[in-house]
């Protein structure tokens, strides 16, 4: 078992690659109260396109999202909620653009209960009743989508501004999709995406790391496995432009929600994709966030009564950021955003508080199990590595290489998206 030492936070986390590929990462906490665990697959929305023994599989969007539900499925074992529920867990799902991550979360039983976990994702129950079944719960949840303002903003933002690179597309597809998918196409992705060399588990909470990680050996040396298949995902160019320079949707809200967002070509820098991550929300927080000078005055015009949102998508090959707040004068907000764009002045006492900040919460985080638990899976799905040194990087920013950074950026490769009353 390998130690990882965060440096200057004085953490542990502890790793080994097992047998049959699968990658367990252990962080025990004594002060920690609860347990939260996750098994990830490195399957999501955007791998509905790929090859493997000289096969080449497209499968409808969606169907990541799809097989989520369709795991929880069971032959002859428990419910996984009821099974949880006995020992006072609770248990989820999610899948995203690039995984789809089981979880738990509760104070007792955690040798129990991630045995459970790792039993019911390994065995999933696929017959073409529960398949049909599934295909109208995921239809109303699509409808549902479909309703809410701040999802269709959202899926607006990616399809505006993306042309090629399938962070556009919808994690949950939409019901031509779903109508279309069947028990072969599912085992497929299952058998393919869902091997332990395509996997991680991650254990966060109070336990001994010794004694789980054995339990965890003797559990997946007791089955069997198909031979790994070398699986390659297509590539896809992606423009520089956006798709939409503007658009507003009519729906029933009691206020515009809007977004601002600017497509930034990663490759335009020579800078490490983590380390240019903590430039950007660097930039925009100093430029937009609560703390702000913009704040201040975009609340004295009215302009909003809430801080803005400012979030940054990572899409392989571009980042799009988005400013996002809700207000009828968006017209007014997009004209002061634009000119805070022209006139951008960062000094280094500003770059040195959002450091603090920075390294503070990077410390803090720590005291909650979850939140490094969903770290530790942010890591490993977009680094591929767990960054032992993430205070020192933080530290190392400078004001050269922000101002280098804001230098390149095409403020002008912009789109707006507008959720209006109807």
């Amino acid at each position: 078992m390998k130690a990882i030492n965060l440096a200057h936070i004085n953490e542990t986390i502890y790793y080994e690659k097992l047998d049959n590929g699968l990658d367990v990462y252990l962080y025990p906490k004594k002060t920690a109260y609860n347990n939260y665990v996750t098994f990830t697959t490195k399957f999501g929305s955007i791998y509905n396109e790929f090859s493997y023994q000289d096969k080449t599989i497209k499968t409808p969007l969606g169907i990541a999202h799809f097989l989520e539900h369709k795991v929880f499925a069971q032959k002859n074992r428990e419910d996984p909620s009821q099974f949880f529920a006995k020992s006072g867990a609770l248990s989820n799902a999610y899948t995203t653009f690039k995984n789809t991550t089981y979880l738990f979360s509760g104070p007792k039983n955690i040798i129990e209960n991630t045995l459970y976990l790792l039993d019911f994702v390994q065995d999933p129950y696929f017959s073409d009743e529960n398949i049909e079944s599934e295909k109208g719960i995921i239809t109303q949840e699509i409808h549902m989508c479909d309703d809410r303002p701040t999802d269709v903003l959202y899926e607006h933002i990616r399809s505006n501004t993306l042309h090629n690179n399938h962070f556009k597309d919808s994690i949950i597809g939409d019901v031509e999709d779903i109508n279309s998918i069947n028990k072969k196409l599912l085992e497929t992705c299952y058998t393919t995406f869902y091997h332990p060399s395509n996997m991680f588990l991650v254990v966060a909470g109070n336990f001994d790391e010794n004694q789980i990680l054995e339990a965890i050996k003797n559990n997946q040396k007791s089955k069997k496995f198909a031979k790994e298949k070398k699986i390659e995902i297509k590539k896809v160019k992606e423009k520089n432009s956006v798709v939409k320079k503007e658009q507003i949707i009519k729906l029933n809200t009691n206020i515009s929600k809007c977004a601002y967002n600017i497509k930034v070509n990663i490759n335009t820098f020579d800078i490490d994709k983590r380390k240019l991550n903590i430039y950007m929300y660097i930039i925009f927080g100093i430029l937009f966030d609560d703390s702000s000078l913009f704040d201040q005055e975009a609340k004295d015009k009215q302009l909003i009564t809430n801080s803005m949102y400012i979030n940054i998508l990572n899409c392989d090959t571009h980042l799009i950021i988005s400013l996002i707040n809700e207000t009828n004068k968006y017209k007014e907000l997009f004209q002061m955003i634009e000119n805070k764009l022209k006139n951008i002045n960062i000094t280094l006492e500003d770059l040195e508080r959002k450091k603090k900040v920075l390294i503070s919460n990077e410390i803090f985080s720590f005291e909650n199990i979850e939140i490094v638990n969903e770290m530790i899976i942010d890591s490993i799905i977009f680094d591929n590595h767990i960054e032992q040194n993430i205070i020192d990087i933080i530290k190392k920013l400078n004001i050269e290489e922000l101002n280098s950074i804001v230098s390149k950026i095409d403020f002008d490769n912009k789109n707006t998206v507008i959720i209006e009353a109807k």
